[in-house]
């Protein structure tokens, strides 16, 4: 029975979409139907049906457009094509193209007067074919050809953004049924499409300055050869262009390379050329970027005109009201409001007066948007100061003080809380400080997230915590510290019972309260018990695992490590003794960081792995150490930077350290041989030998040099390296593996040059030990030990150096008597030199 009346009703709507006689349906503010008396919106009836679409236009109760597109017939929020909404002057709000699936393959726009506005074709749902544009008299504006969607030739009123194309599931949905594959007789609502948001750029408003009209015979010939299309805004009941845009298309790709801007009478204010663009892109690099009143993308009046220079909003910008009245003056200083902003009202009239210094108020009188609320307020030398005043939306005052020194001094205060993007504060304060209830609150009034009390700047009394309304915990405070309650957070809750901490409930996230992740437990104030939700140990799956303390410290149980949320194990203890440690392949349960599992186990000896996995978190790295019996068989160092990840295993095989580079798929071999008189180090990569010490070879080989110069207490210290005809040829991850081949000592067998390679890198002193981190400079020499490319540095008196830079075996330039302290800013120098 509800089926049938609904669908009555609706069948009753559509014989009024197509019925002749001319009707009204009047809307309430929440887009009810109403009585005219209490409507803000009306829709005349009937409106134009184009096959399965009609064309729907809404109207502001004073005649105003306030929207207009195709819809389905059977379901206006379905919208088929061009869909406009308008604000209350009439004047484009928002924009949006959605595909046409539909049979009707040309939809026609109108005039307010009832000629053709606009006519579209389609195919395959995008435009494809001619777009023409008419004046109110019928006359061709504009003609394009579409392709596939996007502009191939001729002129548009859009050229940019072209290829966003909103799909509409509810067409796809109503084809469906009317094809038979689903059926739907429950009918449809009929209140009309919302406002969508708003798809702005914000633009500050910049001062009208004309430019020098571009020399249009080069410009010709630059882009004589180039695949060309135009966008262009004609002043609205006119043929006068507004604003014409020349787009060349390279591959898909629209780039701005003239724009002329017109006034009223036709009179060229602006001429710019491709050199007045960003390379890539189409916004103004050096000119006047005018933005318009639009209706229906004719030009009503101007609404910004912003300055560039540079790429950098600069100089006097304007902005106007929708009658034509400047509505502010605001000066720039590279890319800052820095200097007066002149405020008018509508009908012209000087409203206030202001200074900015780089972008922030500094004098006079300013509206901030603080929540939803608009707080009106003073300025003397960036400090807030006086009288302030917090209106809401229908201008009704919420809170009224006075600064003294930008500080809240006394009276009630709306303010951002710090180190919060979400939450501000409706504060009540005398005399500098906090008194009597003071609230909490989300973007709106009515978002209260808790209230709490104070005297005299401190916590003190009861505070309440509120979700969605309803109160869902209540602490009271004493002198500033949690006493008696619930401490409600957003991904936890504290009981406090007579001054201590008596438990904490932790959860997934603050949209998940009903998922415990973990629980503390206190007696007096010291953690006693854990109960934790958030791992699972595969040996021995259960709901919770439990870790008992004594005195604060682990004693009998589970306990995971608190290191970094990524990187954690479990340790297992028995009477206060580590026995082992639970853990994963990070790499393999990164996403799974709310929940892991663990099925690694590690057995300790003492207070260190005697088997199993030993891990270690420093700065950007991650190593992870394996024994065996107490001995150490291999270990990998994870390396991290932004957008960069590497892994290096190291392993110990026979008398030779291997080590594998994930990134390049690169090998390498440190191989140690000893003989009677002599030790002999070898270095292989990807199986071939790139280097070994034997003397014989080293006299062969070893002629060019480098000197490497290094900080080290407060001296600049120097390092003979000798070179590889290779290490210039090898490519990248190949540089570590020559690193590591210096640090091994020949002198020393394989095993121990192993595990002290594998403690430096564990305890983050390899690169130290390498000089990575403390290198300054270096010079290389040719066969004769002469300087050829580089810096020489040379110490003198009193701890002074003397720098010379050399190119090509020449000696560039000398600088004497540097002190320790200003070397590096005289190596910089040099090398800009080079």
């Amino acid at each position: 029975m509800i089926k049938r009346i609904i669908f009555v009703t609706a069948f009753l709507f559509f014989q009024m979409v197509l019925s002749q006689k001319s009707e009204f349906i009047y809307y309430d503010k929440d887009w009810k139907v109403t009585t005219k008396p209490n409507a803000l919106y009306y829709r005349q009836m009937p409106m134009k049906e184009v096959g399965e679409l009609v064309l729907l236009q809404d109207f502001y109760i004073n005649g105003t457009p306030q929207f207009e597109g195709y819809v389905l017939k059977r379901n206006e929020n379905a919208y088929v094509g061009d869909v406009i909404w308008y604000d209350e002057n009439g004047n484009d709000n928002n924009f949006r193209q959605y595909k046409n699936d539909t049979k009707n393959l040309t939809l026609l726009y109108y005039h307010p007067n009832g000629k053709v506005r606009k006519k579209v074709q389609y195919k395959n749902g995008v435009k494809d074919g001619e777009a023409i544009i008419y004046n109110t008299d019928g006359v061709v504006l504009m003609k394009g050809i579409y392709a596939k969607g996007k502009p191939e030739s001729g002129s548009f009123e859009i050229v940019k953004n072209n290829e966003d194309y909103d799909y509409n599931e509810k067409v796809e949905e109503i084809s469906m049924s009317e094809t038979g594959s689903h059926h739907n007789e429950e009918g449809v609502e009929v209140p009309p499409p919302p406002p969508a948001p708003l798809k702005t750029t914000e633009a500050a408003p910049q001062t009208v300055e004309l430019l020098e009209p571009m020399d249009e015979e080069n410009v010709s010939k630059k882009i004589k050869n180039r695949k060309t299309v135009t966008e262009k805004i004609f002043w609205v009941n006119s043929k006068q262009l507004a604003q014409e845009t020349v787009f060349a298309i390279d591959r898909g790709y629209f780039k701005s390379i003239e724009q002329k801007n017109y006034d009223k009478s036709g009179k060229l204010i602006q001429s710019l050329n491709e050199a007045n663009f960003y390379d890539y892109g189409s916004d103004i690099t050096n000119g006047l970027d005018y933005e318009y009143y639009l209706q229906n993308n004719f030009a009503t009046e101007v609404k910004t005109i912003i300055k560039y220079v540079g790429k950098l909003r600069s100089g006097k910008n304007l902005s106007y009201f929708p009658n034509g009245k400047i509505a502010t003056e605001i000066l720039y200083k590279e890319g800052w409001k820095d200097g007066e902003e002149i405020v008018y009202t509508e009908d012209g009239k000087l409203k206030s007066k202001r200074i900015y210094k780089k972008n922030e108020p500094f004098q006079g009188n300013f509206d901030e948007n603080v929540a939803a609320l608009v707080v009106n307020l003073n300025y003397v030398n960036g400090l807030k100061e006086g009288e302030s005043i917090a209106v809401n939306e229908e201008k009704q005052i919420v809170a009224k003080g006075i600064y003294k020194n930008g500080k809240a001094f006394n009276g009630t205060f709306i303010e951002k809380i710090q180190d919060s993007s979400e939450d501000y504060e409706l504060i009540n304060v005398e005399n500098f400080k906090k008194n009597g209830l003071q609230k909490v609150l989300g973007y709106r009034l009515e978002n209260l997230e808790k209230t709490y009390t104070a005297k005299d700047g401190k916590l003190d009394g009861l505070t309440t915590f509120y979700d969605e309304g309803k109160v869902t915990g209540t602490l009271e405070y004493k002198n500033d510290q949690p006493h008696n309650g619930t401490l409600i957070g957003r991904e936890k809750i504290t009981v406090y019972k007579n001054g201590k901490i008596a438990e904490e409930t932790f959860f997934e996230d603050r949209y998940n309260k009903d998922r415990i992740q973990k629980q503390k437990f206190y007696e007096n104030g010291i953690l006693s018990k854990i109960k934790d939700y958030s791992f699972t140990i595969s040996e021995k799956p259960q709901e919770f695992y439990e870790g008992v303390l004594k005195n604060g410290k682990p004693f009998s149980g589970y306990f995971e490590t608190e290191d970094s949320r990524e990187f954690k194990q479990v340790d297992y203890f028995e009477n206060g003794i580590r026995k082992f440690q639970y853990s994963n392949d990070y790499l393999k349960n990164m996403d799974n960081y709310k929940h892991q599992k663990y099925d690694i186990k590690s057995t300790y000896k003492g207070e260190k792995i005697f088997d199993g996995v030993e891990y270690k978190l420093n700065e950007k790295q991650f190593i992870s150490r394996y024994w065996k019996n107490g001995v150490l068989k291999s270990f990998d160092w994870d390396l991290f930077a932004m957008h960069y990840f590497n892994r290096l295993h190291f392993e110990l095989k026979n008398n030779t350290i291997e080590i594998s580079d994930m990134q390049s798929k690169r090998k390498a071999e440190i191989t140690i041989e000893q003989t009677k008189n002599t030790f002999n180090k070898q270095l292989s990569i990807d199986g071939k030998m790139l280097d070994n010490t034997k003397r014989s070879y080293l006299e062969g080989k070893y002629k060019e040099r480098v000197v490497l110069y290094y900080e080290e207490n407060g001296k600049v210290i120097s390092k003979m390296m000798n070179t590889f005809d290779e290490y210039t040829e090898s490519s990248e991850g190949n540089e570590l593996f020559y690193k590591v081949y210096m640090t091994v000592n020949e002198s020393v067998n394989i095993e121990e040059n192993f595990n002290e390679l594998s403690e430096k890198i564990f305890n983050n002193t390899f690169l130290d030990d390498t000089g990575e981190n403390r290198n300054i400079a270096g010079v290389q020499s040719d066969s004769e030990g002469k300087p050829t490319d580089g810096i020489v540095i040379t110490p003198t008196q009193n701890n002074t150096y003397t720098l010379q830079l050399y190119i090509n075996g020449k000696l560039i330039k000398t600088v004497e008597k540097v002190s320790f302290s200003k070397i590096k800013d005289e190596i910089n120098k040099l090398e800009m030199l080079d």
